[in-house]
């Protein structure tokens, strides 16, 4: 059990934030090992194109089981995190990490000739990036506006509750091995022992695709402290829409029925039209359906006009 002790200036420099070469290393993982039909389904035929790609198949090595290297995946700046801006930081990586890095991975486990070869290489976090690219094109690109919409939405609902009623309800139902007690969060992970974070905050990073939904604690410089958790509204990702129950798609419409059960969770127009696929004005059109029927609300937070159900519209979307 890892123990993080919380000071009060921790809560200010405590942040979300999402990163693009994570999901997609995580996605990757997945992918190559034993992953659930719905999962091959969708990004199958993207993986069987970068089977016998040194550079994707390294980035996989990089990001096994255990341990991770943090040059690989660089840290998140915040919410607005792109591809691009992860691709220029493992390019830009410092030579003293990426050293660390490798020498811990391969101290872990071994690689292949081919991988450890490029490992080898003196431009080898250019040809990672360059693999990144191409796996991304091919298995991410096309979905990150639907990943991304269930990450936000992820974020702004823990943010709100963190804000409003601190750690315990933030860190509520994240996940079975994350918990807030007697000042501190408490993570099951390999490691044991006692960490005061000093003021450094915590990064909170969700996860759409982490290997068996599991937690992974990240320390290494240049990340701050971190726990990347899995997002609520995963299999959104894997859905063509929300599906709506029976006796509701009738009554509304399967659209305006997709859309009041996927507000389960609070959502900007931009999130639900990601999610559903839909056009954003026949997303909005839709909306105010539901609002002028009374079984949504709408208020502004910073930039974005949030939509949630009323209790009305909880009854009649069930539990």
């Amino acid at each position: 059990m890892l123990r993080l002790l919380v000071g009060p200036a921790d809560l200010a420099a405590t942040r979300f934030a999402v990163s693009p070469v994570f999901e997609l290393a995580m996605l990757l993982r997945a992918l190559v090992g034993s992953p659930p039909r719905s999962l091959t389904r969708r990004f199958g035929s993207g993986l069987d194109a970068l089977r016998d790609d040194d550079a994707v198949r390294a980035f996989v090595f990089l990001h096994g089981p255990g341990y991770g290297a943090s040059f690989a995946a660089p840290p998140p700046t915040g919410m607005e995190q792109t591809i691009e801006a992860d691709l220029r930081a493992l390019r830009g990586a410092e030579p003293a990490d990426v050293a660390t890095g490798l020498r811990e991975v391969l101290r872990r486990r071994r690689p292949d000739a081919a991988v450890g070869a490029l490992l080898a290489a003196p431009d080898v976090t250019s040809r990672l990036a360059d693999g990144v690219q191409r796996a991304w094109d091919r298995l991410l690109a096309p979905d990150w506006a639907r990943v991304r919409a269930v990450l936000e939405r992820d974020v702004r609902f823990r943010a709100e509750r963190l804000a409003r009623d601190g750690w315990s309800a933030a860190l509520s139902g994240v996940h079975a091995g994350l918990a807030w007690r007697d000042g501190g969060v408490e993570i099951e992970s390999s490691a044991d022992g006692v960490e005061d974070l000093a003021g450094r905050g915590l990064l909170l990073v969700p996860s759409v695709f982490l290997v068996a939904q599991r937690l992974a604690v990240i320390d290494d410089a240049p990340w701050q402290p971190t726990v990347v958790y899995p997002a609520r509204g995963a299999g959104l990702v894997l859905e063509e829409a929300p599906a709506p129950v029976d006796p509701l798609a009738p009554l509304l419409g399967r659209t305006r029925a997709g859309l009041l059960l996927a507000l389960a969770v609070p959502s900007s127009t931009t999130q639900l039209a990601r999610l559903t696929g839909a056009s954003l004005g026949a997303t909005g059109d839709h909306l105010r359906v539901l609002l002028d029927a009374g079984l949504v609300t709408r208020s502004r937070l910073a930039r974005s006009v949030v939509y949630r159900r009323t209790p009305l519209g909880d009854a009649l979307a069930g539990p």
